[in-house]
């Protein structure tokens, strides 16, 4: 089983970013759910120029293939971070995302199956719940070092986790290589 410290590395990664996990759509259309009108071959030097020109913000994102799964990944970005979101990128399937904000201290999870969020709360105050059924990851959760009572306090690495529970996935950065393959939205 995958655990928290198979995350450990993302310590000393970026402060920002959101990973989203999804099943039932290929790369164009996760790249279109997130409004990317011109995907395309892109690299990391494409990444970091964006940010900079965006004084550290940025609009693109990238995918890349796992499995039966696609991981959209934003760096600098909380796009997916978002209920709303979520139940986009799930339609006809099924998405997990996760985003760390070390800056806002604001942190994501959220599950949804086919355009209905299951479950969705902040890494650290795993006690504030909401979707459709909040509970339904809670074994998981308490397993994974994200349990809510009674007032507990979990990690993004341990919600990486539990999004790899639920998608067999485990995400690294190695799994973006150049070149990449994404585009900017909301252009």
């Amino acid at each position: 089983m995958i655990t928290a410290a198979d995350y450990a590395w993302q310590r000393d990664w970026e402060e920002i970013y959101t990973v989203t996990f999804v099943k039932g759509a290929d790369e164009d259309e996760v790249l279109r759910r997130f409004g990317v009108t011109e995907p395309g071959e892109v690299t990391w030097d494409d990444v970091y120029e964006r940010y900079e020109e965006r004084d550290g913000e940025n609009d693109l994102v990238v995918v890349a293939r796992t499995g039966d799964w696609m991981i959209a990944l934003h760096m600098w970005g909380w796009e997916a971070a978002e209920n709303v979101f979520l139940e986009k990128m799930s339609r006809g399937g099924e998405a997990v995302s996760v985003m760390r904000h070390d800056y806002a201290a604001s942190h994501y999870f959220g599950h949804a199956v086919d355009g209905s969020v299951r479950t969705s709360f902040p890494p650290n105050r795993p006690g504030e719940r909401d979707g459709a059924a909040p509970d339904a990851l809670l074994d998981d959760m308490r397993d994974l070092g994200l349990d809510p009572e009674p007032k507990g306090s979990g990690s993004v690495a341990s919600a990486l986790a539990l999004a790899s529970c639920i998608t067999g996935v485990l995400f690294t950065p190695g799994l973006f290589q150049d070149p990449l393959y994404g585009g900017t939205f909301g252009a």
